[in-house]
């Protein structure tokens, strides 16, 4: 037992790294990029914006989430002009146990974890789903801390190598997204090559209303 557990551990600390990095464009114009990294346990997501209109929405984000889908600590930072936040989410068989977050007044009604509903997953995972998914992504629910969100595939298309996914994202609990916008439903197409028997996501579109925007897969 002693040396299967070794091998396991050598095998999960020397696993090659997955790594992707989209653009992020909205209207044509870049506004900066957003990579998701996963190595054994643990899946880091970054995100850098610098280029939105008037500096607007300019900030960053870096979010860590160590262990699985179901039972994960994540851990999450934003920082911008307007703003700075720090959240970490503990979560043990798809229920929420714990919230912290750092200034209070970021707190939210779901921040208390009696209020979420079992089944969710940290949104470092959820990115993960959707990037490693096999066909179009399964549903889920995700759990940042301040909301809960839905996310499902609604419609499918196969053509060529190309495989499109169409989902809808909505904010169940908690606050939208983009104050003061407030954004709590979108569309999402998801485009994945799957030439060769892998697939790999390409493409992201998020839409809702009047806004749009894109995240391109650098090759």
């Amino acid at each position: 037992m002693k040396a299967r557990a070794l091998i396991c551990a050598i095998l999960l600390f020397t696993a090659p790294a997955s790594a992707q990095t989209y653009d992020v464009v909205l209207g044509g114009k870049a506004l900066g990029q957003l990579s998701y990294v996963q190595k054994g346990r643990t899946s880091t997501l970054r995100s850098t914006l610098d280029n939105t209109p008037l500096g607007v929405f300019n900030g960053s984000f870096s979010g860590t989430s160590t262990g699985t889908q179901s039972n994960s600590i994540f851990t999450g930072e934003s920082r911008s002009s307007r703003k700075q936040r720090d959240v970490v989410v503990e979560i043990s068989d798809g229920r929420a146990i714990r919230t912290d977050i750092t200034p209070a007044n970021e707190y939210t009604d779901v921040s208390d974890v009696a209020r979420v509903p079992a089944g969710v997953m940290d949104p470092v995972r959820a990115i993960g789903h959707l990037i490693d998914a096999q066909g179009c992504p399964a549903p889920v629910r995700l759990y940042d801390g301040r909301r809960v969100v839905t996310l499902g595939t609604t419609a499918q298309e196969l053509a060529g190598t190309a495989l499109f996914c169409t989902l809808h994202y909505k904010v169940i609990a908690g606050p939208g997204h983009l104050s003061p916008l407030r954004i709590s439903s979108a569309r999402m197409m998801l485009s994945y090559d799957v030439a060769g028997g892998a697939q790999a996501l390409k493409q992201m579109k998020i839409s809702s209303g009047i806004f749009s925007l894109r995240l391109d897969l650098q090759e």
